[in-house]
């Protein structure tokens, strides 16, 4: 390798560690976009294959820490053992330990967070945890199934007297913008008593120029691109592009507006009450399993 690739690399490498450390965790999709909008790397096939190269590097030299980079693409599933009662009894005290009440119980609106990819589930995990929420992937034109099981959930949660309202996150390109209207339309026709709410939260057009995001050109192969650029004209771009720290950022204040606070703090109070009773059944396990192995 030249010195000259070796400088090039440095630099890239250098770049995405700066970018990681202030919005960790992210996508290799979401930090090449990053590394885009700040005219490191070219918006390309090549260098977004680079990217992940460096990164692996990167990774495996302890220059980047590995929860800094979340990938959704990939899931195993595995039934959990137990090796003994010990084993189970701090199981049961980790559990208690965690307890985490339904706030939004006391609220008089139900929230859920719906994107097109799962690509940046990883990266908004943190807010979801933070406020309890349900968070779904659609990838695409969902199926027939997940509708219907969505609009039977949303039903019972209007049924109860709740406003229910769904958080989007998607691309901004035809597809992406049709995907709403095909959203709205097929719940409606599952459930037409369901009334509720969907709230694009990211991405926008106006975010290209914002956050000087890499557009893309609407593919003339989509059947819906017609109207879209008489609309809004030919630019595109992925909801992975966004900084997930705006995004994050954005999607936080979305669901605080939603949010009753005098009823929030109400349930913090009681579910900090319940976790310190909770404490007590944990030890009370641990003794008797104790006692049960002597």
């Amino acid at each position: 390798m030249s010195q000259a690739e070796w400088k090039e690399t440095t630099q890239i490498i250098d770049a995405a560690v700066g970018i990681l450390k202030k919005e960790h965790p992210m996508t290799i999709r979401q930090l090449f976009y990053r590394l885009v909008s700040g005219h490191i790397i070219e918006n390309c096939s090549r260098d977004y294959h680079r990217v992940i190269r460096l990164m692996t590097r990167a990774r495996k030299d302890g220059r980047v820490d590995y929860d800094w980079i979340v990938d959704r693409s990939r899931a195993s599933y595995k039934r959990h053992l137990w090796r003994d009662m010990n084993e189970l009894a701090d199981a049961f005290e980790d559990c208690l330990a965690s307890y985490r009440s339904d706030w939004w119980q006391d609220q008089d609106c139900y929230v859920e967070v719906w994107s097109e990819k799962d690509t940046v589930t990883g990266s908004i995990k943190s807010v979801m945890d933070e406020f309890g929420l349900r968070a779904d992937t659609n990838k695409g034109f969902t199926s027939t199934s997940n509708i219907h099981t969505a609009a039977e959930r949303l039903m019972d949660e209007c049924d109860n007297g709740a406003r229910v309202v769904i958080l989007y996150l998607g691309d901004w390109d035809p597809s992406g913008e049709d995907m709403e209207r095909d959203l709205k339309e097929r719940l409606f026709n599952e459930q037409p008593e369901l009334e509720f709410e969907l709230m694009r939260v990211a991405i926008h057009k106006a975010d290209i120029r914002r956050f000087n995001l890499p557009p893309l050109r609407v593919k003339d192969s989509d059947t819906r691109s017609g109207g879209f650029v008489r609309k809004y004209g030919e630019d595109c771009v992925e909801l992975d592009a966004l900084p997930p720290n705006e995004l994050r950022a954005r999607l936080q204040c979305a669901i605080e507006d939603l949010i009753e606070p005098l009823a929030w703090e109400r349930a913090r109070v009681v579910e900090q009450a319940q976790r310190e009773a909770n404490l007590l059944i944990a030890t009370s396990i641990k003794e008797m399993v104790s006692r049960s192995a002597e």
